[in-house]
């Protein structure tokens, strides 16, 4: 087992005050075989129009794919929103035994290929033809991935497809993601979407799990890589509007602007 200490700070900072501001976050790590949470804390702050500041009180649930949620809403007028979540997690590698349910083998709403996606596929043999096993055929998808696309922040959004990231031939970790999930399903291989924390300092991640012969692995297409210790994680679903990270609503025509830090060291 190695142990990591963790630190997520997210500010939604507002140009004007909004109220009945309802929020859902996922912000602490996921129990999962591979990964305990030793120690754990979210703290929520709004700041108030006259410099003031208040506690948030925030409640807890777990979401359809066993992940856990924290939600709750700040009635007053606000104009920013803080929330630090911190802890420790115990890993051994990377690995959940268990099934695989049939919602991760056809397309999602942000996973369904394009033609071009289709033809990628074929002349790069990544359909099932040329590449037997799934763990090779896996890790040649987000080989291939990772070659085609490239990394460019702010040319795709939340709502962006796989098909409309292939498309543009740039993204970020989770247009990567959602392209390797449409491609491993595309060959057969039941694939679902993760967030969480990669080690060092940075921002939330994306990475997609597979699963082969009774146990879920893990690959990192935006980098190339299996994922292994360190990388902590949130969420998982079919795509990433299964499992965002922060999400909510409220009242108010404003604009918005968001930053995220995280910290994930070894103990």
């Amino acid at each position: 087992m190695k142990r990591f200490r963790f630190r997520f700070e997210s500010s939604v900072v507002f140009s004007s005050p909004v109220s009945s501001h309802s929020w859902l976050l996922r912000a602490l790590p996921k129990q999962e075989q591979f990964q305990r949470t030793e120690e754990d804390s979210l703290r929520l702050e709004a700041g108030l129009p006259d410099g003031r500041c208040i506690d948030v009180p925030v409640r807890s649930a777990v979401d359809a794919f066993g992940g856990r949620v924290q939600f709750g809403c700040v009635l007053q007028p606000h104009v920013r929103l803080t929330l630090v979540s911190a802890g420790t997690v115990a890993q051994s590698p990377y690995r959940i035994c268990g099934t695989a349910h049939g919602m991760y083998f056809p397309p999602s709403p942000l996973t369904l290929p394009s033609d071009e996606m289709l033809t990628f596929a074929r002349e790069q043999g990544l359909d099932g033809t040329c590449v037997s096993g799934i763990s090779q055929r896996a890790r040649a998808v987000a080989s291939a991935v990772h070659a085609r696309m490239e990394y460019a922040p702010g040319c795709t959004g939340v709502a962006t497809t796989a098909a409309q990231a292939f498309a543009l031939g740039r993204g970020v970790c989770q247009d990567f993601a959602h392209i390797t999930l449409a491609l491993l399903r595309h060959a057969g291989v039941a694939a679902r979407y993760v967030c969480g924390f990669l080690p060092g300092e940075g921002a939330t991640h994306a990475w997609v799990e597979y699963f082969d012969s009774g146990v879920w692995l893990a690959l990192d297409p935006t980098h190339d890589r299996s994922v292994d210790y360190g990388c902590i994680k949130i969420a998982h679903g079919r795509d990433s509007a299964d499992c965002p990270v922060n999400r909510g609503v409220f009242t108010g025509k404003v604009q918005q602007h968001t930053t995220v830090s995280i910290k994930v060291d070894p103990l």
